[in-house]
């Protein structure tokens, strides 16, 4: 019998705080220290942990991570780049969440628009897309890293999804003559991968979704740590339960359905308290005791393959989308 898929997303990673911008009433800081990603890292590697790892190529509009960044130390930049690379992308499918996360790239001005990204999107053709999204493959190569798949900023490219598709597979094609991409956009959904676009000008895109939610969010809401390891625990429960009989993991491995674990960089970080980082070991370890050889840790571009290889079986000759 085939295991189920398992895997884990991670948001909104790198040197900068996007919680600094997205939540201005908090009191957030504006970097992560390197030792973030290396003490995840080697939870991971202790755990065999798999998944989809995204990198902001210019958080926060503060400059480009294969170049400068105002306000962030370049030894802090290079360290936490240095530590990605070696220890998290050769167990992570790397990844572009999109440019800034925060305000519009214009590409021929070399300003920021006054509307997010995702504002932004909404009426962007396919060829617009495949623009934007090149330019953040391009940076991300420049740094050394090497990106196969795009997570959308909150829910970027959603009312716009087909041309997004399009638009990223063509990126994929005229950056690194891929046959095949995914992204990440949907949240919550149990349904699994979809084939988005199969075309020549596209290649293969597959829309992966996550499966369960963040338990660790709470962390940068709750100003009490106790409240906060009260709640993650609570969290971990709704995931699995402890006896495994229950939660929304179970019903996806009864279901047949991957298990697509989501958190975000602030929620590991927990405003320096590194609580959420904690509560991801126990949540990694419950999952592994629970479910043993019934699932299998993968990451994102292994998942498109995994489902490719599905879906050839069932695709009608000659059939064409997008």
């Amino acid at each position: 019998m085939a295991k189920i898929p398992l895997s884990l997303i991670i948001d909104d990673a790198g040197p900068v705080n996007m919680a600094y911008f997205h939540d201005p009433r908090g009191k957030h800081e504006l970097t992560f220290p390197a030792t973030l990603a290396r003490d995840f890292a080697a939870i991971c590697r202790r755990n065999g942990v798999r998944g989809k790892f995204s990198v902001v190529p210019m958080p926060g509009c503060l400059g480009r991570v294969d170049g400068k960044l105002n306000r962030v130390p370049g030894k802090l930049l290079r360290d936490t780049l240095r530590i990605i690379r070696n220890e998290i992308e050769p167990i992570f499918s790397i990844t572009p969440e999109i440019l800034t996360h925060y305000l519009a790239y214009n590409l021929e001005k070399d300003s920021f628009h006054p509307m997010l990204e995702s504002i932004y999107f909404s009426k962007l053709s396919a060829s617009e897309i495949a623009d934007y999204v090149a330019f953040a493959l391009k940076i991300l190569l420049n740094a050394g890293l090497n990106p196969t798949g795009v997570t959308s900023p909150w829910n970027c490219g959603i009312d716009n999804e087909q041309h997004y598709a399009e638009g990223i597979g063509m990126a994929f094609r005229r950056v690194k003559k891929a046959d095949s991409s995914f992204y990440f956009l949907h949240g919550d959904d149990l349904n699994g991968p979809v084939l988005m676009c199969d075309s020549k000008a596209t290649g293969r895109v597959v829309s992966i979704p996550e499966t369960t939610f963040d338990p660790f969010y709470c962390t940068l809401q709750l100003s009490s740590t106790r409240a906060a390891q009260a709640e993650i625990r609570k969290n971990i429960d709704r995931i699995v339960s402890a006896d495994g009989r229950t939660g929304i993991a179970r019903k996806l491995l009864e279901a047949g359905r991957p298990i697509i674990l989501i958190s975000h960089w602030q929620s590991l970080y927990s405003d320096g308290r590194l609580i959420g980082l904690e509560g991801f070991e126990a949540l990694i370890r419950r999952v592994n005791a629970v479910f043993g050889g019934e699932v299998e840790w993968m990451t994102f571009q292994e998942i498109t393959e995994n489902f490719l290889r599905q879906t050839r079986k069932t695709k009608r000759n000659g059939a064409e989308k997008c």
